[in-house]
């Protein structure tokens, strides 16, 4: 950019042009100060956002259908070097006398010493089994044929057995020994081996184990609840026990039957106490946060960055009247007053502590920790004990009048019937002894039963443990059982992803079933119905729920356990579905929050429009200000240089006039 001093013409070029430019300068100032004023309102607002979700996350806690902190338990014990114990929201608040009387082991069986690790065995196989599981094949060939080749063959081979080696001090000159051990514990899970090693012969020595003297006895544990005439006892395969009080497991780590030990289950009201604390906390930040930025201070003439903006007045009032209304649906406890939570002159909330502590600790009559949760959470009640609610999501309404639910097909489980009779007796051999079974999609390849005489009973009871205990099942289960006279095999998943297949297998004839026996569970179907209007659902296994695009219904599951005996033209049950604090509390933050249509975001663009048109405006004022400037410096060197022109001629002037003076007549001459 050119530059105009004034050295020519003696004018402060440069302080003119700042002066008349100054009105646009000054214009581009106040747009300046206007858009860092818009950039400060939207800082606020993204504080307000973060205190926003802050909240949400708090509120969520207190809001869960399931897992609610409000249901949580605490489980003590007076001996915590006999057991150890935890319990989920299913169990019952109570005090329980329980004596561990043994603890479960596993079978451990060991073969006799050798001089050391690499001592050579006889080739052949080993069949290994655990209990009614699948045998495992071990082959000992010129490759793996020593002590230490075995025990590697056993632990790669994915069998319910795995083997080490240990050094007996006793053992004199041959002191190693090989130590199979059970993966599982329990009485029912032994192990049991078929030896086809070659007999010991030259320097290899077949292996023999002693299984009547075992190292370890497979033992279940065993657990008894009271000591009383009618003391319940419950034994388990392994050390942790959820058969014997419903929500609570026991982690055995000692057994003394002559020790009583004091089990406490209670409510987790400390917890709930800090997580509602958390609650009264998150809304007064909120509120504080807020009022800071609306407020008018009368005595100052202060006021916050945010007065006057309704979007945000309108913001704070949707969250204090989510907090602050009736619960409808949830019986007389149904405000945030009912458990201590009061408002104070200034719109916070106010915990009364042993009031709160009171209500948890059931301390209040007629009100229980279910109904605090209803208070918070979304809840569901059904007039069918086989329809119960589970979930629902921000887009489930609630209301006082129920939602009908009409079924058109229960649950159904896979089942297949034998084609022939089972004989009363049944003799089980090499000759008929494998079985294959698709289970759920698993295949169940090489199940193989084990020999012995059966009655129909026993057989059921025996293939459906080889098949429960078959590592390919991934926790599917069956039940085998008989339908008159025939095996019934039936999978305890409903639904279509329940399969029972007959493949193959040597045992078919004796078992009564055919190749290619096949049959699949149907899934639950049916709708709700609000106000007499149809709201579709899709059922999944027992789980029948609402579209994701229902008007009232949308994301609403229930469980359906009818049977197809149960389904009835029209509502089998009716389903009252209740939004607590928490959970109406999300709702209305989750539309706030939208990042598409929610007013915090509104409120947001609505700052960047603003900004953006100011940025505009101040580009085109800065263009008009260059362009003045230029103009202007323009036209101050025009000047400056026509000056100096004019002086260069003055100056060229007067040397020439001079000049002429000098040649006139000197008249005294």
């Amino acid at each position: 950019m050119p530059s105009i001093d004034g050295l020519i013409t003696g004018i402060d070029s440069a302080s003119i042009i700042e002066d008349l430019l100054a009105i646009q300068q000054r214009q581009i100032d106040s747009l300046t100060k206007k858009k860092d004023k818009i950039l400060s309102k939207k800082t606020a607002v993204q504080g307000i956002e973060a205190r926003l979700l802050s909240f949400r996350s708090i509120a969520a806690q207190l809001g869960r259908t399931q897992n609610s902190v409000l249901n949580s338990r605490t489980v003590s014990v007076s001996d915590d070097t006999l057991v150890s114990a935890t319990a989920t929201d299913k169990a019952a608040v109570g005090v329980y006398q329980i004596r561990v009387n043994s603890l479960a082991s596993a079978h451990q069986i060991a073969a006799q010493g050798y001089a050391d690790v690499d001592s050579e065995v006889t080739q052949g196989t080993l069949d290994l089994r655990v209990g009614s599981g699948p045998v495992t094949t071990i082959t000992v060939n010129g490759t793996n044929n020593t002590l230490q080749g075995v025990a590697d063959a056993i632990n790669s081979s994915n069998s319910n057995v795995t083997a080490a080696i240990v050094h007996d001090s006793t053992g004199g000159a041959t002191p190693y020994r090989l130590i199979l051990t059970s993966k599982r514990s329990g009485a029912a899970n032994a192990i049991s081996v078929t030896n086809n090693l070659a007999a010991s012969s030259g320097g290899a020595t077949q292996l023999a184990f002693d299984l009547v003297n075992p190292v370890e006895e497979a033992a279940d544990a065993s657990v008894s609840l009271g000591s009383g005439p009618g003391a319940i006892t419950v034994t388990s395969e392994s050390n942790r026990i959820e058969n014997l009080l419903g929500g609570v497991t026991l982690d055995l780590l000692d057994a003394d039957p002559a020790r009583q030990i004091t089990l406490k289950v209670a409510q987790n009201t400390e917890s709930a106490v800090a997580s509602i604390e958390e609650f009264v906390d998150g809304f007064n930040t909120l509120m504080e946060f807020i009022d800071d930025q609306v407020r008018f201070e009368s005595e100052t003439g202060n006021a916050g960055i945010l007065l006057g903006n309704r979007s945000v007045i309108q913001i704070q009032d949707d969250v204090r009247r989510a907090v602050l209304e009736v619960v409808p649906g949830a019986g007389s406890l149904n405000r945030l007053t009912a458990i201590g939570i009061s408002v104070s002159d200034r719109g916070r909330l106010i915990l009364n502590s042993t009031r709160l502590n009171d209500v948890l600790n059931g301390r209040v009559e007629g009100i229980s920790s279910s109904d605090v949760k209803k208070l918070f959470a979304l809840s569901g009640e059904s007039d069918h004990p086989q329809v119960q609610f589970l979930l629902g999501s921000s887009r489930t309404k609630s209301g006082a009048t129920p939602y009908g639910v009409d079924i058109t097909q229960a649950a159904e489980q896979a089942s297949i019937v034998g084609t022939s009779a089972l004989a009363d007796s049944i003799v089980i051999d090499g000759s008929n002894d494998t079985l294959s079974l698709t289970i759920d999609g698993a295949d169940l390849v090489d199940l193989k039963l084990t020999a012995g005489t059966y009655t129909r009973e026993e057989l059921a009871d025996h293939l459906q443990s080889v098949i429960e205990s078959s590592p390919g099942l991934f926790g599917r289960e069956v039940a085998v059982g008989l339908d008159g006279t025939s095996l019934r095999i039936t999978s305890q998943a409903y639904g279509a992803s329940s399969e029972v297949t007959v493949n193959s297998g040597t045992a078919l004839a004796a078992l009564g079933l055919t190749s290619g026996q096949t049959d699949e569970g149907q899934d639950v179907a049916g709708s709700f119905i609000v106000n007499g209007q149809t709201e579709t659902a899709i059922g999944r296994g027992r789980v029948l729920t609402g579209n994701i695009d229902n008007e009232h219904t949308a994301d609403l599951q229930v469980r359906i356990s009818l049977t197809s005996a149960q389904v009835i033209p029209g509502a089998e049950a009716n389903v009252t579905v209740t939004r607590g604090v928490a959970s109406r509390l999300d709702q209305v933050l989750g539309q706030l929050l939208d990042s598409t249509t929610g007013r915090v975001k509104h409120v947001d663009d609505r700052f960047d429009d603003q900004i953006e048109d100011i940025d505009k405006v101040i580009s085109r004022q800065a263009a008009r200000f260059d362009a003045a400037q230029q103009s202007l410096l323009r036209q101050f060197a025009a000047l400056e240089s026509a000056v100096a022109e004019l002086q260069n001629t003055s100056s060229f002037l007067t040397t020439q006039l001079a000049s002429l003076s000098s040649l006139k007549p000197n008249n005294n001459k």
